[in-house]
């Protein structure tokens, strides 16, 4: 063979041979992320849970891979929830298969409680996981005009924009990392003892450690955080930043629940202006006669000084105290 004619034929063999082996591999990656989800729907049905997946549509080749669920639910064994939605899409790197992507691409109603349904809704719900040798590396949520809506209550739960990302604290074995920002949040409902803050919660950003954060997965029905608190969870609030009515600070603090469920914990908050904040909650319609004097001469204190403070609000024994003055009796969260 000429040398000439070598040169032609070498360079579009090497490309054929590539493009093939692309191609297997594309398909390789495609069966195996597929068994993968099969055989994990399997496990959990073994294992007592409910878990399907109607049916797998692959997209994307030769370049992308996308995954096309269809008829998708879930339900723990133990977990007192389920989730279902009609249609969801896999994202999957193919230079790199443990991170994936999952879209939303219908609502999710999420069942709970005794026949309680939450529809999900979203211009854009993305979730993104990324392994690394078989281990979490990070976990993220982004939604775009998200909307959680339960009808058998009142109120709609709506926001701009929800970002939260999760990833193991490498400071301490079995503590979870988790940053979290919402903007422009509407709440369903006043929150009771802070009627007179309002539903409009333009900032809320919070970098969180969850201790025993894998007891999280452990669910009981009836108990989603049965074993979480039983094994003495705790939310640590190494950052918050809050404007929701008259209030905005940055603060810290910790908490988890009681036995019976109900808040227990210490957020401390640096207040710039306290006396509008402190009138606010003296305002509120379910503060006894006392306390909404006592805090009405606390506010008046404050406007007479211009200090500003460093709002203690706690948690403890079923009871909500501000600055030690108890507020109002808490109920269990669920």
């Amino acid at each position: 063979m000429k040398s000439r004619t070598l040169w032609l034929v070498v360079p579009w063999t090497l490309f054929i041979l590539a493009a093939l082996g692309w191609i297997a591999y594309w398909h390789i990656v495609a069966n195996t992320a597929e068994n993968r989800i099969n055989a994990w729907v399997a496990s959990q049905n073994a294992a007592g849970s409910s878990a399907s997946v109607e049916r797998i549509v692959r997209h994307g080749f030769p370049v992308l891979m996308r995954l096309e669920l269809q008829g998708v639910s879930y339900r723990p064994a133990n977990g007192g929830w389920g989730l279902s939605t009609d249609n969801a899409d896999l994202h999957i790197s193919v230079l790199n298969p443990q991170h994936i992507i999952f879209e939303a691409n219908a609502p999710i109603a999420v069942a709970h409680g005794e026949g309680k349904v939450t529809n999900v809704t979203a211009d854009a719900l993305i979730a993104s996981l990324r392994m690394s040798n078989g281990r979490l590396a990070v976990a993220g949520i982004e939604a775009d005009n998200l909307v959680l809506d339960d009808p058998a209550e009142e109120g709609v739960l709506r926001a701009t924009k929800i970002v939260a990302n999760a990833r193991p604290d490498p400071r301490q074995a079995g503590e979870y990392q988790l940053a979290f920002d919402a903007q422009g949040l509407t709440l369903p409902r006043d929150v009771r003892g802070f009627e007179s803050f309002g539903l409009e919660v333009p900032v809320m950003r919070a970098a969180i450690v969850v201790s025993e954060g894998a007891s999280l997965l452990r669910a009981a029905p009836g108990d989603p955080l049965g074993a979480w608190r039983e094994a003495g969870g705790q939310l640590r609030f190494e950052a918050l930043a809050l404007t929701w009515g008259p209030l905005e600070t940055q603060g810290s603090g910790d908490g988890g629940l009681d036995d019976q469920r109900r808040l227990a914990g210490r957020l401390v908050l640096p207040v710039e202006r306290p006396a509008p904040v402190i009138n606010a909650i003296a305002q509120g319609p379910n503060i006894d006669d006392s306390a909404r004097r006592a805090l009405g001469l606390l506010a008046a204190g404050y406007v007479v000084s211009g200090d500003e403070i460093t709002l203690d609000i706690s948690a403890h024994d079923g009871v909500l105290r501000i600055e030690g003055l108890p507020v109002r009796t808490l109920p269990p969260v669920y």
